[in-house]
């Protein structure tokens, strides 16, 4: 919980934030000014102060998604460092999923074996660029401790991804961390994925903390052997300037991400119509012709791109017209109310379909991120 006062014309109304819900309080006449400039209003900045760390006062930005009378829920927030007078310049961020993916563990090994005192020294082990919004970006993933830092260095962290700001805004911080989640997403094929810690920096020195509901203390991932041979330079930019293409609410041009499941979710009428969705999308991107052609239906649509990638079905037994014929079969008994949440439950056979159809997905996003066939193998083999 965090409480503080947002500035308001010429004074301040009080508030508490609590699970990104901000509650604003006072018998004064600003809260009800307040409420009539924006009430049911979306997408606006405000500024304030906060007390965050003891009785210092620390300034405070607030992202609001939307706000119901003096109730504001919250995108995220950025809190200043005590010392901070200039903004920002970059944006860090810690996460044991990304550190899975940059392979932490092999490569703190690697430098450690070959002399590198990384407790007092960091490392810069993965450099690369990529685009979103229009503008141009630089990633470094880094590994090991600033020794010139001292006990100010946080000795939590592990590596950090670290991305050079252009703005230094609220919102271009939060289209940051959105794009970092569906990249993880993307590379774990899973929708849970959060953050440790988003820490901002201005030439080097922590400035301020950035927080948002995709940021938790328990963070945790323990997928890193997923990642002991996997070929960081080849795969990540390529698929990381994919995911930002879009950066909002709305997919255009990236690889879609929405039929992804949590633990809860894997099996259900619910994913299995999300699936299909991405499959029309990723179809219509790669054979857009087709896809037009209202004589080509969706079995023989699946069958044409089960036929593409022939390894899918390798080891199952099931030829690509047998399966389209059952995912079609499938989609129609959702539509007209025959097949209900628990069926998928309890249906391996259905079951099997799903993972079959994650698998297809996946091939084809790869394709349209523009990778060949010999590297969707290649890439394929690290999560099977």
């Amino acid at each position: 919980m965090i409480k503080g006062f947002i500035f308001y014309q010429h004074g301040k109304i009080p508030f508490v934030i609590n699970r990104y819900i901000m509650e604003l309080f006072t018998d004064d006449s600003l809260l009800s000014d307040f409420i009539n400039e924006y009430n049911f209003k979306k997408n606006y900045i405000i500024y304030g102060q906060c007390f965050f760390l003891g009785f210092q006062p620390q300034k405070i930005t607030i992202l609001v998604e939307h706000s119901i009378g003096s109730n504001c829920y919250l995108s995220c927030y950025l809190i200043d460092s005590i010392t901070t007078e200039n903004g920002y310049d970059t944006i860090g961020i810690q996460s044991p999923f990304l550190d899975d993916i940059f392979r932490y563990k092999y490569n703190y090994l690697d430098s450690a074996r070959n002399g590198t005192n990384l407790t007092v020294s960091y490392e810069d082990v993965y450099k690369f660029p990529f685009q979103m919004d229009n503008k141009q970006y630089d990633l470094t993933y880094r590994i090991g401790h600033n020794g010139d830092v001292g006990l100010l260095e946080d000795f939590d962290k592990k590596g950090e991804v670290l991305i050079t700001l252009t703005s230094g805004e609220v919102q271009e911080c939060y289209s940051i961390l959105i794009v970092l989640q569906r990249f993880a997403m993307f590379m774990f094929s899973r929708s849970d994925v959060t953050f440790k810690r988003v820490t901002l920096y201005n030439k080097g020195l922590v400035a301020g903390w950035f927080y948002c509901n995709l940021v938790s203390d328990k963070s945790a991932s323990v997928y890193d052997v997923l990642f002991c041979e996997f070929d960081v330079m080849k795969y990540v930019p390529k698929i990381l300037n994919n995911i930002a293409l879009d950066s909002g609410n709305k997919i255009t041009k990236s690889v879609p991400l929405g039929h992804l499941a949590n633990t809860d979710s894997v099996f259900s009428p619910q994913r299995f119509i999300e699936q299909i969705m991405a499959f029309e999308y990723l179809f219509e991107k790669l054979e857009p012709q087709k896809a037009k052609n209202k004589r080509f239906p969706l079995k023989d649509e699946l069958k044409s791109m089960f036929d593409l990638f022939p390894d899918i079905l390798s080891k199952s037994g099931l030829s690509s017209a047998d399966i389209s014929e059952e995912l079609k079969d499938i989609r129609v008994n959702i539509v007209h109310g025959y097949s209900y949440y628990y069926d998928f439950k309890t249906n391996f056979r259905i079951q099997y379909m799903i993972m079959m159809l994650d698998r297809l997905i996946q091939n084809m996003s790869l394709k349209w991120i523009g990778f060949s066939q010999n590297d969707i193998d290649k890439f394929i083999r690290h999560f099977i």
